[in-house]
């Protein structure tokens, strides 16, 4: 059985908090220092956080927290109806 679709999961004036998770593929290395290359991502972690407050300020959603692990991010979202 499939999931319901997103639209019709929520209420359109109704509260949510949504827990988030984006995840690489493919061995990729999002954030750290990748073991294999020696690459340094750590850069990226500030550059995710600068992206995600400029994407709430246009949207509506509050990001409570997240979390920029080195291969994936967590997110706990809230929308403001």
């Amino acid at each position: 059985m499939p999931r319901p679709k997103r639209d019709e999961q929520f209420e359109n004036g109704e509260i949510c908090i949504v827990h988030a998770v984006q995840r690489c593929v493919r061995r990729a290395f999002l954030a750290g220092v990748d073991a294999q290359t020696g690459k340094d991502y750590s850069f990226r972690k500030e550059w995710i956080r600068r992206r995600m407050e400029a994407l709430a300020s246009v949207f509506g959603i509050d990001v409570l927290s997240y979390a920029v692990m080195s291969n994936h991010l967590h997110v706990i979202l809230r929308n403001r109806p």
